[in-house]
């Protein structure tokens, strides 16, 4: 028997394809027992899907009994009930003046081909939501606005200006905020140390982003105060991700990027707290968010972009996706 762990994980969709079939070819021959997050291939080539959720068993059945079961559905495409009131107002977001453009924009990792002429945009006051599978693009498109990943072709417009060719440092210090997937804090330092290093070499020059004081901070996360001394190793999963969040914005941000999964594993009470923090924040930036929890996210955006294989095929306001459960599964449901 051969055990695989998400073995088309960060893998560009030709390497899926080539994967797959190397998948399907050994699979002739002796038993194959995958986990993997591209339930788009699991169902392609499986011939028998077990679903688990938190830890215990959903269902077990053919590929076809799983992809129209209500409850596996939900797991990928949400109820329809978010947890939170949201505060977005789409027609407001439409009227706001363009902060990002994103065009035709192609990027590799090594001989990958990840993005596929992607284009989108973000406005003034606006959070958007990237959505789409594992190894739709999302982690690439942000790493390339943060400037970790160098775009071959195409072109991104920050406030008027082209970034396409910036270091990440020079694209920072215009006012662009990055959490990483993983939160990335530096173990041993104080979350006052954290923060002070948000603020290194951050300038107000040709940067009209938000300046975030320790009052603002301790104002949008009072959960923080009592702990800004403590090193960030020591504090919990939700903490932790508070003081990600907070050292980006140390920085002097317009706009925030977001990447993957900033809900997961957070108690209810955590959840609803940095919902709230940003909602109150699209009053003075933009942020661009990767999460799976659609109820949550469609809840928080005021538009979504969705991608696949590198490129955005559906855009539209969030509310309608929030709303309209029929709708979000043709949308986004296999």
């Amino acid at each position: 028997m051969l055990l695989l762990d998400e073995p088309l994980a960060g893998l560009a969709a030709a390497e899926r394809e080539r994967v797959s079939n190397l998948i399907e070819s050994v699979a002739t021959k002796v038993p194959v027992l995958i986990v993997e997050h591209d339930i788009d291939r699991v169902l392609g080539f499986s011939h028998n899907v077990t679903v688990m959720k938190q830890g215990e068993v959903l269902m077990t059945g053919s590929p076809t009994a799983v992809r129209g079961d209500r409850r596996v559905q939900q797991i990928y495409t949400g109820s329809g009930i978010p947890p939170v009131e949201h505060a977005c107002n789409f027609d407001t977001a439409m009227n706001a003046t363009q902060l990002l453009r994103v065009d035709r924009v192609n990027s590799f990792d090594g001989r990958s081909h990840i993005l596929h002429d992607a284009t989108f945009d973000v406005r003034e006051h606006e959070i958007v939501a990237l959505l789409g599978h594992n190894g739709a693009g999302k982690s690439t498109l942000l790493k390339t606005l943060a400037g970790l990943v160098t775009p071959a072709s195409g072109s991104i417009a920050f406030d008027g200006r082209d970034i396409s060719r910036l270091t990440a440092p020079d694209i920072a210090r215009l006012g662009i905020g990055y959490v990483p997937q993983g939160r990335g804090l530096f173990a041993g330092m104080t979350v006052r140390e954290n923060l002070s290093l948000g603020r290194l070499a951050r300038t107000t020059d040709g940067n009209r982003g938000v300046v975030w004081s320790e009052a603002d901070i301790l104002d949008h996360f009072p959960r923080l105060k009592q702990r800004m001394d403590v090193a960030a190793d020591y504090l919990s999963g939700g903490e932790q991700q508070m003081v990600a969040v907070v050292r980006a914005l140390s920085g002097n941000v317009r706009l925030l990027l977001l990447l993957d999964e900033l809900f997961e594993g957070l108690a209810p009470a955590v959840i609803l707290d940095l919902f709230n923090v940003f909602d109150r924040s699209r009053e003075k930036i933009s942020i661009v968010i990767v999460e799976h929890n659609l109820d949550l996210v469609l809840a928080l955006a005021d538009r979504v972009f969705a991608l696949e294989r590198g490129t955005a095929f559906h855009e539209g306001p969030a509310s309608q996706l929030l709303l309209d459960l029929n709708y979000r599964k043709e949308a986004l449901w296999l």
